[in-house]
C-alpha cells in the first residue's frame, strides 16, 4: 500500500498544480535514451522540484520539461532562453556552460564523480587491451557523448592508437547492435548502459576487453538566463534562503534522499544513490580534452575557465539512509533493451537524429511546453499507477 499511496501522491501534486502554471522554470536534457525514460525522468525532475520550491519559498512553481531533438539544441536551449537549466552530458555541460555565462553547475550524480566507458568486442579472437583496437573499425554513440565518443577518443589518442576507421551509431545500445551486428569489430560505450545490457542478458556474444580510467561525467547546469526568470516570478525570492535560485536548485538536488517518495522517484529515476555538489574546476578536465579534441569552439579554448563555475560548500548533501538506487532499480516501464543511458542521441542535425522521433516544441514556447508536459506526466503516472495496482 505504501508504494500505491506514493504513486497516487505523485498524481495528486501534478494534479494540484494544472492550474498554476503560470509561474515556470523550464529545464531540458539531452536526448541521451528513449522518449519514455526522457518523460519518466522529466515527471520525476518537475514534481520533486515543484514540491521543495512550494515547501522552501511558499510559492507554486511550474517546473516544465522542454524536449529537444539533438544534443546541441540541448546545449543552446540555456544561451536561448529555451531553457534555464538542463541535464547534460560532460561535454555538453561544458558547451552549455561556457556559451551562457555567468552558468552554474547545480549538482551532479554521487556516480558521476567516477564514471567510465567501456570498449567491447564480438565474438571471435579475443582482445585484450586499448591497443589492440588498432587498425578495427570502430562504433562511438553520438558525436557530442563524451562518454561514448570524447573520452574513449581521447584515451586511444594518449595510447597512439588510430582505429581503421570510425561510424556513429548515435547511442549507447545501438553501438552494442552494430558490433553484435558486425557493423563494427569493437565499439566504445558507457559503462552504466553495458551493465544494463548485461542485467538484461542483451549482450549478444559481445563482451568488455577495456575498461578507461574514471573521469567526470554528467551535472545539472544553468544559465544566465534563470535569475530574471527567478526574479519575475511574484513572491519567490521573499522567504529565507530562497534569493538565490541556484543555491536553492542545488540544494533541492542534494536533499533528494530515497526516504521519501518524491525523492526515491528522482533517485530511481536517474540511477542513483544521490546528488553531491560540484568543486570548482572540477570539470576543467573535460574541457581540457574538448579542445584538444577540437570539439569546444576556439574562442573558448582560448580563454580562462570561469572561475564562478561550481558550487562547493554550498550545501551539504543531505543523509541518504534508503537502499543505493542501480540500473536495475528502474521500474518496469523502463525497458533495458530501448534505454540508452548517458550522452548517446544525436549531436546536432547535420548528424545523428533521436530513434524516438522526439519533437522540438517552438523555441521560447515554453508554456506549450509546460502544459504538453502536465499531460505527459498524468498518463505517465496514471499507468504507473494502474500496473501497481494490478500487480
Amino acid at each position: 500500500m505504501i508504494v500505491h499511496f506514493s504513486a497516487l501522491l505523485i498524481l495528486s501534486l501534478i494534479s494540484g498544480r494544472m492550474a498554476s502554471a503560470g509561474a515556470q522554470l523550464t529545464f531540458t536534457a539531452i536526448p541521451d535514451q528513449d522518449e519514455a525514460t526522457l518523460q519518466q525522468r522529466a515527471d520525476a525532475v518537475s514534481v520533486f522540484l515543484g514540491d521543495y520550491i512550494e515547501a522552501k519559498c511558499g510559492v507554486q512553481v511550474s517546473v516544465a520539461y522542454q524536449p529537444v531533438s539533438n544534443y546541441q539544441d540541448a546545449v543552446s536551449a540555456l544561451l536561448d532562453n529555451v531553457a534555464d537549466f538542463g541535464w547534460y552530458g560532460g561535454l555538453t555541460g561544458v558547451q552549455a556552460g561556457l556559451r551562457s555565462p555567468p552558468a552554474t553547475y547545480l549538482a551532479q550524480r554521487v556516480e558521476d564523480t567516477e564514471f567510465t566507458s567501456v570498449f567491447i568486442q564480438g565474438p571471435g579472437p579475443q582482445l585484450t587491451g586499448i591497443a589492440d583496437v588498432e587498425g578495427k573499425t570502430l562504433a562511438y554513440g553520438s558525436e557530442s557523448s563524451t562518454s561514448g565518443h570524447l573520452m574513449p577518443a581521447y584515451y586511444l589518442t594518449e595510447d597512439g592508437v588510430t582505429p581503421a576507421s570510425t561510424i556513429y551509431t548515435g547511442s549507447h545500445d545501438a553501438t552494442v547492435d552494430a558490433v553484435i551486428n558486425a557493423e563494427a569489430e569493437v565499439g566504445a560505450l558507457n559503462s552504466v548502459v553495458w551493465a544494463n545490457r548485461v542485467a538484461s542478458n542483451t549482450t549478444g556474444g559481445t563482451s568488455v576487453f577495456y575498461t578507461t580510467p574514471e573521469y567526470v561525467d554528467y551535472l545539472w547546469v544553468s544559465g544566465a538566463g534563470i535569475i530574471d526568470t527567478w526574479a519575475n516570478i511574484e513572491g519567490a525570492s521573499i522567504a529565507e534562503g530562497c534569493a538565490d535560485v541556484n543555491a536553492l536548485l542545488t540544494e533541492a538536488f542534494l536533499a533528494a534522499t530515497s526516504d521519501e517518495p518524491l525523492g526515491e522517484a528522482l533517485l530511481t529515476a536517474y540511477s542513483t544513490v544521490g546528488y553531491v555538489s560540484i568543486e570548482p574546476n572540477e570539470y576543467d578536465p573535460i574541457e581540457e580534452t574538448g579542445c584538444a579534441l577540437g570539439m569546444i569552439e576556439e574562442q573558448y579554448c582560448s580563454e580562462p575557465v570561469p572561475e564562478d563555475l561550481g558550487n562547493v560548500g554550498a550545501v551539504a548533501p543531505a543523509e541518504n539512509t534508503g537502499a543505493p538506487v542501480n540500473s536495475t532499480d528502474i521500474p518496469a516501464d523502463n525497458d533495458a533493451d530501448d534505454a540508452d543511458d548517458a550522452d548517446d542521441a544525436s549531436s546536432s542535425a547535420e548528424t545523428d537524429t533521436p530513434p524516438d522521433g522526439t519533437v522540438v516544441s517552438p523555441a521560447g514556447d515554453s508554456t506549450s511546453g509546460a502544459h504538453s508536459n502536465v499531460s505527459g506526466i498524468l498518463l505517465a503516472l496514471l499507468s504507473t499507477v494502474l500496473m501497481t495496482l494490478v500487480a
